[in-house]
């Protein structure tokens, strides 16, 4: 299980922009085993209401694989990705503690 987050007053692109070559990029240094549980966590100082938010993202597949190269670079990438919103309770479920 991956627990994603914003960083606060990120001044680059964020974490749901660049959610399947964030996961690529995890997944493939870490050597995770996959399919995994992907949370993308966006604290309150991170939106623009104020409120802390939590989504479950499913990836249409998990192999890593090379893409095209994107501005000379070539990047790793996942499957597209898919959001569904979570309250923090079910995240505590899902993680057995506390965030």
């Amino acid at each position: 299980m991956v627990i994603c987050s914003e960083v606060p007053n990120n001044p680059g692109g964020s974490i749901t922009n660049a959610a399947e070559v964030i996961a690529a990029g995890v997944i493939g240094a870490n050597e995770l085993p996959t399919p995994l549980v992907w949370i993308e966590h966006w604290p309150e100082e991170s939106t623009t209401d104020g409120e802390e938010t939590f989504d479950l993202v499913v990836f249409s597949r998990y192999e890593v694989i090379e893409r095209a190269p994107y501005l000379g670079q070539t990047r790793a990438w996942v499957g597209e990705p898919m959001w569904k919103p979570l309250d923090r309770a079910s995240v505590e479920v899902l993680i057995r503690d506390k965030v």
